[in-house]
């Protein structure tokens, strides 16, 4: 049997993506309705910790791990700083050359650039102002640069964001968007879950300078522990109407017209006791935006059968 979690709802900061059209974005997720899943896999998660510490791996894997990253960037590193939490080791880091590579104990990676890593010219990297064919080119440089560190037999990109307007009079809705890659050399569930739990993120500075490299892998420590059957997208948006979800959004689903996309996802935060399928609903909020921008929502219905599952969640009727 599994545990869902609870959520804690905050009016000041839940889940949700702005925009105009959501019909139209593509976060990169590699699932379709069209995937013929009926069971998938739950895993233990190793790296849990409820304050989100990093724990999971030894030192000697996180060694590993390390040596095995200063090798394919070129760089000769001597012993390691430790960061440790009571008597565990969580966190080692080398520097050599401007060039720092941390690694954590749930398999997380960062490799942090010294005053920004400059592009060639011709590439437009920024967190606002870069178009898709822009981000684009940036991800495909990124990717041959860093092949060996990555390892990546199929690199896919994400080229996803949220439209953010500012306080200031007048101001104009900006694209904030995010450089991500995972391996698509998989099946339809590899896919999933690379993208989910094993993907590389990179991050520009102000100059548009390389400032960090971030490459998760969530499931370096996870066990699994079973292929349980899951249902349909159907039959979990007759369950987020009836009001079987969990969310961070302050408000009750009450009208199934504002759904305006479905997508089947792990959940992969350190805070995660267990990594289990959901269908995530956006709902459009009743929260006023300008510009003709709206704000949706993120509601999670477990994917698993209900016979499987020992505290089904009910909004409806824990709001009375």
């Amino acid at each position: 049997m599994l545990t869902i979690p609870t959520m804690e709802q905050d009016a000041m900061g839940f889940e949700s993506w702005v925009g105009y059209d959501i019909a139209t974005w593509d976060n990169g997720n590699p699932w379709n309705v069209s995937m013929d899943f009926t069971t998938l896999p739950v895993y233990r998660n190793g790296s849990y910790h409820s304050a989100g510490m990093p724990t999971g791996l030894s030192q000697e894997a996180m060694m590993d791990r390390l040596e095995e990253a200063a090798e394919a960037l070129g760089m000769e590193i001597d012993s390691p700083e430790t960061v440790q939490e009571g008597s565990a080791v969580v966190q080692l880091t080398a520097s050599a050359e401007g060039t720092t590579i941390v690694v954590e104990a749930d398999g997380t990676m960062e490799v942090w650039f010294e005053g920004g890593l400059a592009l060639p010219e011709e590439y437009h990297f920024t967190d606002c102002d870069t178009t898709d064919t822009e981000a684009a080119q940036v991800l495909n440089y990124l990717a041959q640069r860093y092949s060996a560190l990555l390892e990546f037999d199929q690199p896919e990109q994400v080229l996803s964001g949220m439209w953010n307007l500012s306080d200031e009079e007048g101001s104009t809705p900006s694209y904030w968007r995010e450089y991500i890659l995972y391996d698509a050399a998989g099946d339809d569930l590899e896919d999933i879950l690379n993208y989910t739990y094993r993907f590389a993120q990179f991050y520009p500075d102000e100059e548009g300078k390389l400032s960090l490299l971030r490459i998760w892998d969530g499931l370096a420590c996870a066990e699994n522990i079973g292929e349980y059957p899951i249902i349909t997208v159907d039959e979990a948006f007759q369950q987020l109407e009836q009001g079987h979800y969990i969310t961070s959004v302050p408000y009750e689903v009450t009208d199934m017209e504002r759904v305006g996309k479905v997508e089947l996802v792990y959940r992969n935060a350190r805070t995660e006791e267990t990594f289990l399928p959901y269908y995530r609903f956006y709902v459009a909020l009743p929260e006023e935006q300008k510009d003709g921008l709206t704000t949706f929502g993120a509601y999670y219905v477990p994917a698993v059968q209900e016979a499987y599952i020992a505290n089904m969640p009910a909004q409806k009727d824990n709001a009375g």
